[in-house]
C-alpha cells in the first residue's frame, strides 16, 4: 500500500500541487487512489500547450523524483498520468472506465464526482435490466423467464436476450414456445461474432435473431437466443473477444442492443447473464443494466463472490449512476418462520455490510428490506413445459414482486387521468390543505372532519370490544373524543353498521377538558398514597358512578344512590380535593364497598328499563399517570386492576358498556389474571392501506375542487366504498404512480412503507404531514414538472425528512423515559450493536436489555442479530425515525 513508503495520495498531490500552482495558479491537480493501492494522476494546466506527451510525463516525473528518488511514471505507486491542457480537457471529460470489465472497474480510480441521478426523471424504454448470478444453479434463467410472462400480460412490450453463451437457459427453455417461422434462424453469438468481422455489413439481419414467443394470452414476449449450437458455435466462441469490441469504431454488443430497440421498440430488454467473474458479465452489468437483478442462494462461498460484485457495481454507479441493483433469494427452501427471519436477518447485515459505500448505496432511497425477495423452491417448476403458458398462479405469485420493481421503473402505459395545464396545476397546489392536527390539538367541532372511517371500525362498535388497542398515534384518541364530544356525528358514521341512538357516551376517563370530574395525575398519586397500592379496583368503580350520574342527570334521582356521590354529580365544577376525599372514604370503608356495586347494579337495572345503553370510553391512560419510574409502576397497578375488574364484574353489567383505549407497548406489560380473556373483547387499530389513500382523497377532494376534476367524479361519499386497487389509481394525478428512475417503486408503496415502524403500524398523521411538507417544496420548485401530475418524486423524497423528525418529536413526548437515550443516537449509524449502544447510553447488562426492548415496542429497533450470532446483537433503526434522530444508514457519511 502506498502508506508503506510513506507517500499517500494527499501528500502527493500537495507536492504536485505547490510546485505546478507557482508558474499557473489555475492548475488543477487531482490524485485518485485505485485498486492494489495504486493512483491515478491528472493534471490541466497551460503550462502544457505545445508540450508533448512525453515532455509532459518528463515534468511531472522530475517533481516526483524530488519527493522520492527514483519515482515516477511505471513505478510502484503510479498507475498512470492524465496530462491535459485546459482546452483538452474540455474535449476529453475524466474518463478512467475505458473497457467495462470486472478488472477495469475495480482498478478505476473514484471519480472526481459522483454522477447523479435525477429521481423526476422516469427511465426511458427500454429499461435494459441484467439477471446476474455469481454462481450457476440458482434459477436466475427461470426467474428471468417467469418475469417476462408476467411483464408481457401487463402490455408490456418484452425482449428476453440469452446472453449465457457458454450455457444457455432461456433458449432452451422456451423453444417449445417459439413461433415457427422459416428461414435463417441466427442468435446473440451469431450477430456479434460476424459483425466483428464485418462491422459494417448488416450481416445476420436482426430479424432473423428475434424469436416470437406464442402466448395463451395478452401481450408480447420475444427471445434473442445464442444462437444454433453446432460445432462452428464452439468455435465462434472460442474466437471472440469482448474487450476487443470496445477498442472498434462500432461496439457489435452497443449495435445489437441498439438493433432490438429500432425493430421492436421495446418496454424492457431482459438479459439472461453468465455467471461468475468473466467478460460477457461483466458487460452486460456494467455496461448495458439500467437494474441488476442478482440471484443467490444466501451461502459463504455465494457473498464472498458477491461482495466483490457489489463493489464493482457501486464504483459504476459513481461514473455512471446504474445499475440499480435488486436481490433475488432463491431457490429456498421450506423452513420455519424463526429460520426464515435467521435467514433474512444473514441476507440484510451482509447488505448493511457491503452495500452502501460513503454516500453511495446499491439502490438510493430504497429501504433495505424493499432491496429482497425471497423464492422458495417449489418442484412445480421442474414439471412446467412453458414458463409462459398455463403456469399455476401460486408459482407466479412469488415472482410478482420482481416484476413490480420493473414495470415500476417504466413509463406509464396509458395515462388514465384529465391533463392538466400549467395554470390547472398551480391552481391545485394553492387549493390543496392537508391537516395534520394531532387529536388532542383539534377543536371540538372540527373532529369529524378529519375523522376517518376505517375498517376497524364496524368492530369498533360491537359491544362485545371492551379493549382497544393500538400504537400512539393511530387514531386511539380521535376515536374517542369523536364519540365523547360530537355524539350526533358518530352516530351518524355508524349508521350504514348500526343504530346508536339509544347509546349515551360518557367519558370515564380522558382528557381533563372533557370533562369536569376527570382526575389528573397528582390526584391520582394522591389517590394512591391514601388508600393505599391495593384498592385500585374499587377506585375505578366509584370513578364509574361518578361519571356516570355527572354526565346523565336523571340518573341522580335514583333511590338508593350515596348523597355524597349525588352532592359532587350536582356540582357544576367539583373540587379535585372532594371528589378524592370521597373516592378514599368509599374505599377505606368496608360497608361502602358492596353498596357501590349495587349502586352501579341499580343504573344499569335503571338504564334496561329505558331500553338505553352507556358507553364508558376511557383515554388518556398512558399519559395521565406521569412519567417517572414510580409512576410508571403507579399506572401498571391502576390499568391492571381496571382491566382485572371489568373482567369480573362488568360482565354481568347489561346495558353499561366499557371503551379501554390503551397504548400497544403498555397492555403487553401486563400479566394480571386472565389476561388472555380480552382475546375475544380486543381489537388492535391498525391503518391498512386502503385506510390511509381514503383519508389523504378525503382532504384532497374536500380542499381541492380543481383536483376532483382529474379523478373521474370521485366524491367524498363513495370513498368508502370502493377497492384498494381503485384508491391506488385515483391517487395517481396528485402524486403519480412511480418514484422516478432510481427507487424502483410505485409512489404508494413507498409513501406506505415509510410512514410505518418496525411493527408495521402506519401512521396517518406522518403520512398527512409528509403531504403537507410535499406541497409546500413543490410550490418552491422553479422548474415545472409533468402536467399530469401535482407532486413530483422529488417533493416527496425532500419532505420525508421532516416527517421523520415530527415522528421523533412525538416519541419523545410519547416515552418521555426514552428521551434522553433518543437524543444520544445523534450522529450514530444503523445498524448499531448493543456494545455500542451500551456506550452511548451508559448502562449495561439488565438496564440495557430494558431499554433495547423499550425501543422495539416503541416501534423505533428491530432485531438484525439471528438467535444464533454471537454477541453483540445487532439492532437496526426504522427509516422513518433515522433522519429525526440525526442519524445515517451503516455506510453512508
Amino acid at each position: 500500500m502506498i502508506e508503506n513508503i510513506n507517500l499517500t495520495p494527499e501528500i502527493i498531490y500537495q507536492h504536485l500541487h505547490e510546485n505546478l500552482s507557482r508558474e499557473d495558479e489555475q492548475v488543477e491537480v487531482s490524485v485518485k487512489r485505485i485498486s492494489l493501492g495504486w493512483v491515478k494522476i491528472r493534471v490541466v494546466t497551460q503550462k502544457f500547450a505545445g508540450k508533448s506527451l512525453i515532455e509532459r510525463e518528463q515534468k511531472i516525473d522530475e517533481l516526483l523524483a524530488s519527493l522520492e528518488p527514483n519515482f515516477n511514471l511505471g513505478q510502484y505507486p503510479i498507475s498512470g498520468y492524465e496530462l491535459l491542457t485546459p482546452e483538452e480537457a474540455i474535449k476529453q471529460p475524466p474518463e478512467y472506465v475505458k473497457v467495462p470489465l470486472w478488472s477495469d472497474i475495480l482498478m478505476a480510480p473514484e471519480p472526481d464526482q459522483a454522477v447523479e441521478v435525477d429521481e423526476d426523471i422516469p427511465v426511458k424504454k427500454p429499461l435494459i435490466v441484467t439477471f446476474y448470478s455469481f454462481k450457476g444453479g440458482v434459477g436466475r434463467s427461470t426467474a428471468l423467464g417467469l418475469v417476462g410472462g408476467i411483464l408481457a400480460t401487463r402490455n408490456r412490450r418484452v425482449v428476453m436476450v440469452d446472453f449465457d453463451l457458454e450455457a444457455p437457459g432461456i433458449s432452451v427453455m422456451f423453444q417449445e414456445d417459439v413461433k415457427k417461422t422459416s428461414g435463417e434462424h441466427f442468435g446473440v453469438l451469431d450477430y456479434l461474432h460476424q459483425r466483428s468481422l464485418t462491422p459494417e455489413e448488416n450481416i445476420p439481419n436482426i430479424l432473423d435473431c428475434i424469436q416470437q414467443i406464442n402466448l395463451q394470452t395478452r401481450g408480447e414476449l420475444y427471445l434473442v437466443p445464442v444462437g444454433e449450437y453446432d460445432e462452428n458455435y464452439i468455435h465462434r466462441l472460442a474466437d471472440l473477444d469482448m474487450r476487443s469490441f470496445y477498442r472498434t469504431a462500432k461496439n457489435p454488443v452497443k449495435q445489437l442492443i441498439e438493433d432490438i430497440k429500432q425493430q421492436l421498440e421495446p418496454d424492457v430488454i431482459l438479459i439472461d447473464a453468465r455467471p461468475g467473474f468473466n467478460d460477457v458479465a461483466a458487460i452486460t452489468l456494467f455496461d448495458l443494466a439500467d437494474t441488476a437483478i442478482i440471484c443467490f442462494s444466501p451461502t459463504d462461498q455465494s457473498f464472498q463472490g458477491l461482495r466483490w460484485v457489489i463493489k464493482a457495481i457501486l464504483k459504476q454507479k459513481q461514473y455512471q449512476g446504474k445499475p440499480d441493483v435488486r436481490f433475488l433469494l432463491t431457490p429456498i427452501p421450506s423452513v420455519t418462520p424463526n429460520q426464515y427471519k435467521d435467514l433474512i436477518g444473514t441476507v440484510e447485515n451482509w447488505i448493511d455490510q457491503y452495500c452502501y459505500e460513503d454516500d453511495l448505496s446499491i439502490s438510493a432511497g430504497a429501504k433495505i428490506d424493499e432491496l429482497h425477495h425471497t423464492i422458495f423452491y417449489n418442484p412445480i417448476i421442474t414439471t412446467l413445459s412453458s414458463l409462459v403458458n398455463d403456469v399455476p398462479k401460486s408459482l407466479l405469485d412469488e415472482y410478482i414482486p420482481i416484476a413490480d420493481t420493473i414495470d415500476a421503473s417504466l413509463p406509464d402505459i396509458k395515462s388514465s387521468i384529465v391533463s392538466k395545464t400549467i395554470d390547472d396545476r398551480k391552481k391545485i397546489l394553492n387549493e390543496l390543505k392537508f391537516q395534520a392536527a394531532t387529536a388532542q390539538e383539534l377543536e371540538p367541532e372540527n373532529i369529524s372532519e378529519i375523522f376517518q372511517r376505517t375498517e376497524d371500525f364496524p368492530r369498533f362498535l360491537s359491544n362485545k370490544i371492551w379493549l382497544i388497542r393500538g400504537a400512539k398515534g393511530t387514531g386511539k384518541s380521535l376515536l374517542f373524543r369523536l364519540f365523547v364530544e360530537q355524539p350526533t356525528a358518530a352516530r351518524e358514521l355508524a349508521q350504514s353498521d348500526v343504530n346508536l341512538d339509544h347509546v349515551h357516551f360518557v367519558s370515564g376517563h380522558g382528557q381533563l377538558r372533557v370533562s369536569s370530574t376527570i382526575l389528573d395525575r397528582f390526584d391520582l398519586e394522591s389517590y394512591e398514597d391514601q388508600a393505599g397500592t391495593n384498592d385500585w379496583q374499587f377506585f375505578w368503580l366509584n370513578y364509574a358512578l361518578l361519571q356516570l350520574c355527572y354526565r346523565l342527570t336523571e340518573l341522580r334521582s335514583l333511590p338508593g344512590l350515596d348523597e355524597k356521590l349525588v352532592a359532587l354529580s350536582n356540582q357544576e365544577k367539583p373540587a379535585h380535593s372532594d371528589i378524592i376525599t370521597w373516592l378514599v372514604e368509599r374505599s377505606n370503608s368496608p360497608q361502602k364497598k358492596p353498596q357501590a356495586a349495587d349502586e352501579l347494579r341499580l343504573i344499569d337495572r335503571a338504564l334496561q328499563e329505558k331500553n338505553q345503553v352507556v358507553w364508558l370510553l376511557y383515554d388518556e391512560l398512558d399519559a395521565g399517570f406521569g412519567s417517572t419510574p414510580e409512576d410508571y409502576a403507579r399506572r401498571r397497578r391502576s390499568l391492571e386492576a381496571l382491566l382485572d375488574w371489568w373482567l369480573e364484574s362488568g360482565i354481568n353489567l347489561k346495558q353499561i358498556v366499557p371503551k379501554i383505549f390503551l397504548r400497544e407497548d403498555i397492555w403487553k406489560q401486563f400479566n394480571f389474571t386472565n389476561t388472555g380473556h380480552y382475546s375475544g373483547r380486543s381489537l388492535e387499530l391498525r391503518w391498512e392501506e386502503a385506510d390511509l389513500w381514503r383519508l389523504v382523497l378525503r382532504q384532497a377532494l374536500k380542499s381541492s375542487p380543481s383536483l376532483s376534476k382529474s379523478l373521474g367524479g370521485l366524491t367524498v361519499e363513495r370513498l368508502d366504498i370502493i377497492v384498494l386497487e381503485q384508491l391506488r389509481q385515483s391517487l395517481y394525478p396528485l402524486w403519480g404512480e412511480r418514484m422516478g428512475s432510481g427507487n424502483k417503486a410505485y409512489t404508494y408503496n413507498w409513501v406506505r412503507t415509510r410512514i410505518a415502524d418496525s411493527q408495521k403500524n402506519c401512521f396517518p398523521r406522518s403520512l398527512i404531514l409528509l403531504l403537507e411538507e410535499a406541497v409546500k417544496i413543490e410550490k418552491g420548485f422553479s422548474t415545472e414538472y409533468s402536467l399530469e401530475i401535482t407532486l413530483r418524486p422529488k417533493a416527496l423524497i425532500n419532505a420525508f425528512p421532516s416527517v421523520s423528525q415530527q415522528r421523533v418529536a412525538e416519541v419523545r413526548n410519547e416515552y418521555p423515559e426514552l428521551k434522553d437515550f433518543l437524543e444520544r443516537l445523534q450522529g450514530e449509524r444503523s445498524p448499531i450493536d448493543e456494545n455500542r449502544l451500551a456506550e452511548i447510553w451508559k448502562v449495561q447488562d439488565g438496564e440495557l436489555a430494558l431499554r433495547i426492548q423499550d425501543m422495539v415496542d416503541a416501534g423505533i429497533l428491530t432485531e438484525r442479530s439471528r438467535p444464533k450470532d454471537s454477541p453483540p446483537r445487532v439492532y437496526a433503526v426504522t427509516e422513518l425515525y433515522l433522519y429525526g434522530l440525526g442519524m445515517v444508514r451503516k455506510g453512508q457519511r
